[in-house]
């Protein structure tokens, strides 16, 4: 039986490579991997195979006659690693037997020379990943990011300083072990203007973030900034948004905002996704912005305009909520539905004639689970001595999950 070592260096230095990973460098037969990490084990004369990529690595191995290979991989085998796809491949195999080696991680390294604790820290990489900064960001106090040319320092201190978090407090590391290490601490708004070299890491600091708490609980009606446009309330509120069947990962479309009701509340639930909120009006669009900021939604992007124009060039959506459509609705959940034909759907109606649009909608394009709510909501007023039951106009709510045959 083959064995497979799949062995962490450490964060660069090999001064922070421990003894246990040099003894079974000596053990291995063979010795794979990138050709910046190869390079210091010339010395010790055993065959190599240059290569980055798993899928090519498990050939190699599997059609190989060594005994014992030796993976090498950057930082902890365990932390966005290669040795994660590796080791999948290998374990399917019989005859062969993979064990991983740890090492001193990236994060391990830079919260021990920034003397932090790392226990409290959210982690995630820009490696080849859909990365969704802001909502990372707002929703944890520390998030610690893997950095990559695409998503380089200054570039998501660009992304912080134009979604308003210019202020935040950022670490960054360069370098991190080697004679050239570089670690600055600034704001985003200042980072931003600098550059940095490709092996960066960065720490993002936010003392005012959202605790996930926030995310449970229902807005009173009377805490968001209001003006002239219609606002969707709490208790429907909390009815519609719970029909969309929400995961914290959601691309989200609130399509005729309003006062951005909908969107925020919403919003705290997107843990790691991004919320649009499509308003033609340009009153309506300002007070959304306005409760972004007091509620620390920022990840809501405002797109200012008519659907279904607005929403061609933003990212298909998981969900979507319709609380105006301008008699246009057929045209909306058609092109929705041509981003996404699996779309969750929740339409708030109030006159009858919008209620038969939406329902001839759902059956015009075959949505599965409809369900249509009807929601009458009356409230408690003092006047007096005397606390009356004051009614609000009744709302249908319906529902709809597109079945994939537009």
């Amino acid at each position: 039986m083959k064995k497979v070592y799949i062995i962490g260096l450490g964060i660069g230095d090999l001064d922070y490579m421990h003894k246990k990973a040099s003894d079974i460098l000596e053990e291995c037969d063979c010795l794979i991997g990138a050709k910046r990490m190869l390079k210091d084990f010339q010395g010790l004369n055993k065959p190599i195979y240059e290569s980055s990529n798993a899928e090519d690595i498990c050939v190699y191995i599997s059609q190989g006659e060594h005994n014992n290979y030796g993976v090498l991989v950057s930082g902890d085998s365990g932390f966005y690693s290669l040795s994660k796809k590796v080791t999948e491949l290998l374990e399917k195999k019989d005859d062969v037997k993979v064990e991983n080696i740890p090492a001193i991680s990236s994060l391990q390294y830079f919260a021990s020379r920034l003397n932090l604790p790392w226990d409290d820290i959210k982690y995630v990489s820009a490696h080849g990943r859909n990365l969704n900064i802001i909502s990372n960001v707002i929703f944890n106090k520390k998030t610690f990011i893997l950095t990559s040319s695409d998503f380089s320092p200054n570039i998501i201190c660009e992304i912080l300083t134009n979604k308003g978090l210019g202020h935040l407090k950022v670490s960054v590391g360069e370098n991190l072990s080697y004679d050239n290490e570089r670690i600055i601490e600034d704001r985003a708004e200042v980072i931003a203007e600098m550059k940095f070299e490709g092996l960066s890491v960065m720490i993002v600091h936010n003392d005012d973030f959202i605790s996930i708490d926030e995310a449970h609980n229902s807005i009173k009606d009377e805490e968001f900034v209001t003006g002239k446009a219609p606002m969707t309330k709490s208790e429907v509120r909390t009815i519609s948004i719970g029909k969309l069947k929400l995961k914290s990962d959601y691309i989200v479309y609130d399509i005729g905002a309003g006062t951005g009701s909908i969107s925020v509340e919403a919003a705290l639930k997107l843990y790691n996704g991004t919320l649009y909120a499509v308003e033609k009006d340009e009153e309506a669009a300002a007070l959304i912005e306005k409760n972004i900021k007091k509620f620390k939604t920022y990840n809501i992007e405002v797109i200012k305009g008519t659907a279904p124009e607005t929403i061609e060039n933003i990212p298909s959506p998981d969900a979507c909520f319709i609380g105006g459509s301008n008699g246009n609705m057929d045209n909306i959940i058609n092109a929705v539905l041509k981003k996404n034909p699996h779309v969750n759907v929740v339409i708030n109606t109030i006159t009858l004639q919008s209620l038969n649009e939406a329902i001839n909608c759902m059956e015009k394009y075959k949505f599965k689970d409809v369900e249509i709510v009807n929601v009458s909501v009356a409230k408690s007023k003092k006047i007096g001595n005397y606390d009356l039951m004051m009614g609000q106009n009744p709302i249908f709510i319906i529902s709809g999950k597109g079945s994939g045959l537009l």
